[in-house]
């Protein structure tokens, strides 16, 4: 953005803007790693607790039938989760190395021309966080393109210059596009309508600008797509819980069919009946 401010001489506006965008990104972050971070731990001190139960709790319960005769047998799920465990333990060196040469090759992958640009699609398509990192990336790149076209750049330079606040491969071969498209005679919002990542009013109002005053109706879109990224920050906040509720819950049955399960019944004490052949 600064570097837009001196090509198009308004360096007082990008550097109020970059702020602007700074101080909305922080926001962002910390409200999501305020959702984030207590369930994330949460989730991992489960997994500890459900591994350390495995290991421990449930050998010394199988121990304890054994030691007292019983015929009380541990519940098939805690016996099979057990035996996962401890295989995993004794070849831990096979998941290590597998989890190794997984992620080594997909940051190969990913460092591939072809594997950089799916990845950048794949963060504007995903689910839940999808639709906003696209909305502020989009956003970032209006802004810029409505400070040079305010200082009388042409279309086609604006978008030269303003493609360079984008990392996104993605992004980046669309504005390509729409520079190669203005090359050739033909409209350079066509690119981000067939894309199908512009929703349909950032192009209706793009088209709506060509038409009259590009730069006031620009604004107006930054103006929308502020409010836009404000909707879908607040989407993202009430369905972001309700996933991250449902893993941890998920993990939480399972540590109690698990774990929980055999201990309340060594607690009953139903297993002494089966040794004393009362049962």
């Amino acid at each position: 953005m600064i570097k837009v401010g001196e090509v198009s001489g308004n360096l007082t506006t990008a550097l109020e803007q970059a702020v602007k965008y700074l101080e909305d990104s922080d926001k962002i972050n910390k409200t999501l790693r305020g959702i984030l971070i207590p369930n994330i731990a949460q989730f991992i001190l489960l997994l500890v607790l459900l591994i350390v139960g495995t290991v421990v709790a449930i050998p010394a319960i199988q121990k304890l039938y054994d030691t007292m005769g019983s015929q009380t047998t541990l519940p098939p799920l805690s016996i099979w989760f057990s035996n996962v465990i401890n295989t995993l333990i004794e070849y831990w060196y096979i998941p290590v190395v597998l989890i190794a040469g997984f992620t080594t090759l997909i940051i190969w992958y990913i460092n591939t021309p072809k594997g950089k640009y799916n990845f950048h699609y794949f963060k504007y398509t995903m689910p839940v966080f999808g639709q906003l990192i696209f909305a502020i990336d989009f956003s970032r790149v209006m802004r810029a393109m409505l400070l040079n076209l305010r200082n009388g750049m042409r279309i086609q330079e604006s978008l030269e210059v303003a493609k360079n606040v984008t990392k996104n491969f993605v992004l980046l071969s669309i504005m390509e596009a729409a520079i190669n498209n203005i090359l050739i005679g033909q409209s350079w919002i066509e690119p981000f309508e067939r894309s199908k990542l512009a929703t349909p009013m950032m192009t209706e109002m793009l088209k709506i600008g060509m038409n009259t005053d590009l730069a006031e109706m620009m604004e107006k879109l930054v103006e929308y797509m502020e409010m836009d990224i404000d909707n879908l920050l607040q989407k993202t906040i009430k369905v972001l819980p309700q996933i991250v509720y449902a893993i941890v819950g998920a993990l939480l049955i399972f540590f109690v069919l698990v774990v929980l399960v055999p201990c309340i019944e060594v607690y009953m004490g139903g297993f002494l009946l089966s040794a004393y052949g009362l049962n």
